[in-house]
């Protein structure tokens, strides 16, 4: 993008150029309708090496951002998938104590949507962020080459499109529609517990009851989801007042540069400087919420690789430590006791304790006859 601006404020050059020297001139439309030859100077050829600039950076756009999205994602597919296969053998592998105190709805969650979210901070999301701040800080760069005064009085105000911008599309938007899903998780969960125990709810004629429970969560949610599009909407507004202003600080000053430096300053430039700068604080603002997908993979990460890297007390896939070459069937059991790691001052009954540990050596053996 900030290529095309720097074609872009060339181009207008050349249409200005040429009609200040068709004015000069005081040079007429001939009968064939087309422009009289203007001396060093050809309109025709310059629009059309213009134009091949815009074909050229066409195709570069999409050859690159091709292998852009195609390298991230695919890294990001294959480190996922290796992130599963290392995370369930890590659960298969766990002593059974370990889920004593582990839910396996969590592990199912840990599985399925904690990885998902690794996806989304490694795929896509962390190369669209990289790309939004390599295009910042490019436009910061072309806009001090091409006029740093101008320069200096659009990033005056820019800390208040950046700030607008991030607060639409990061901070209250995130925050008022997680609110809006929650209020919408709730209500399909009392929908869901009602349905389930439709029999129940008919046979005590309770179907106002759980209709008017079921109003309330919908109510909560369509509260939120109107202060979600106010809050939103006026953002937006304030965001295009200041963009607005911003155009017109830059053409009111940029207007007395070229009138006052015209050596160093033309209309060109004026417009190269202008979008350039703005160009590149909004895409920094528009790079908050991919950061933020990145630091949620983070989060996820922390609590799917402390599962992979924990220490296993009985760990059948180890492969050090004393292992007999065969076992003959002669077992005793003396003192066995054992209790639970949610309950520890829980003593399991000796029945159970015998039949438990017969249990596992039966398993054992035939494991031992198959190998």
């Amino acid at each position: 993008m900030p290529l095309l601006i720097v074609a872009f404020g060339e181009m207008t050059n050349s249409f200005v150029t040429m009609g200040q020297a068709i004015n000069m001139s005081s040079a007429v439309m001939n009968s064939s309708s087309t422009y009289p030859a203007i001396p060093g100077l050809d309109i025709e050829a310059e629009m059309t090496r213009f134009a091949f600039y815009y074909v050229g950076i066409g195709f570069a756009v999409m050859i690159l951002s091709t292998i852009q999205v195609w390298t991230f994602l695919t890294s990001a597919a294959r480190q996922t998938a290796r992130i599963r296969q290392k995370f369930f053998f890590a659960i298969l592998h766990q002593e059974m104590a370990w889920f004593d105190t582990s839910q396996i709805g969590t592990l199912n969650t840990r599985l399925t949507d904690d990885i998902n979210t690794i996806h989304e901070g490694i795929g896509d999301k962390f190369c669209i962020f990289v790309q939004f701040f390599a295009t910042f800080l490019t436009g910061i760069v072309i806009g001090f080459v091409y006029g740093w005064k101008l320069t200096l009085v659009i990033l005056s105000v820019s800390p208040l499109l950046l700030a607008a911008a991030a607060a639409v599309g990061s901070f209250l938007l995130a925050s008022f529609t997680t609110k809006e899903l929650s209020a919408y998780a709730r209500a399909g969960a009392v929908a869901e517990e009602i349905l389930t125990a439709i029999r129940t709810v008919v046979a005590f004629n309770g179907q106002m009851k759980a209709l008017t429970k079921y109003d309330v969560n919908l109510e909560n949610a369509r509260k939120v989801g109107v202060k979600k599009s106010i809050t939103t909407n006026t953002t937006l507004g304030f965001t295009e007042f200041i963009l607005f202003g911003t155009y017109a600080l830059a053409f009111w000053y940029g207007t007395k540069l070229t009138v006052e430096e015209k050596e160093n300053y033309d209309i060109g430039r004026v417009l190269i400087v202008l979008f350039s700068v703005l160009h590149g604080t909004f895409s920094l603002g528009q790079g908050s919420p991919h950061l933020e997908s990145v630091a949620n993979a983070r989060g996820a990460a922390y609590e799917v690789y402390k599962v992979i890297s924990k220490h296993r007390l009985i760990d059948s896939s180890a492969k050090e430590g004393y292992r007999p070459d065969k076992l003959k069937g002669e077992i005793e059991f003396k003192n066995i006791h054992f209790g639970y790691p949610s309950r520890p001052d829980v003593k399991v009954s000796d029945l159970f304790k015998c039949i438990f540990a017969v249990n596992c050596c039966c398993h054992y053996l035939c494991d031992q006859k198959e190998n």
